[in-house]
């Protein structure tokens, strides 16, 4: 009985989740791209909607090999697609990212020969803004 209740508060604590922070330093690209998870108060015209997904596996539950995190799923994914459109930015932006909280990293640590899926997506509107106009509320990205 004592056995069970250990696994059952493990799957519990496995569970749960967190969001993480995207930080955006700057690049070499000189071509700023902004970025919300709002509605611009500017005038905008819309270019059309982008999803990116970034897949991997957690080797250790620690070691992401693949990047597949928010700011890989940002900077080697979101970004380049939202140039590529020919965007000026990128709004109501939404992101999961499957994340597991440190009990479970703990445990795939010790059996190191099973690694865990990793994945994050990231969707928005891609938008170019009229001349001149400036959004007010948005994180400039350039990298």
């Amino acid at each position: 009985m004592r056995g069970l209740s250990g696994l059952l508060i493990l799957m519990a604590l496995a569970g749960c989740t967190s969001v993480n922070v995207v930080r955006v330093p700057p690049m070499s690209d000189t071509r700023e791209v902004f970025v919300t998870t709002s509605d611009l108060k500017v005038p905008y015209q819309s270019v059309g909607l982008v999803q990116t997904t970034r897949r991997g596996v957690l080797l250790f539950g620690f070691a992401d090999l693949a990047s597949a995190d928010l700011e890989g799923g940002m900077y080697e994914s979101l970004i380049p697609e939202v140039r590529r459109m020919g965007g000026d930015g990128i709004m109501n932006v939404r992101f999961h990212q499957t994340q597991y909280p440190l009990p479970t990293r703990i445990l795939f640590a010790l059996l190191f020969f099973i690694p865990l899926p990793s994945e994050v997506s990231i969707s928005g509107e891609v938008v170019k803004l009229a001349p001149g106009a400036v959004p007010a509320s948005a994180t400039t990205v350039s990298r």
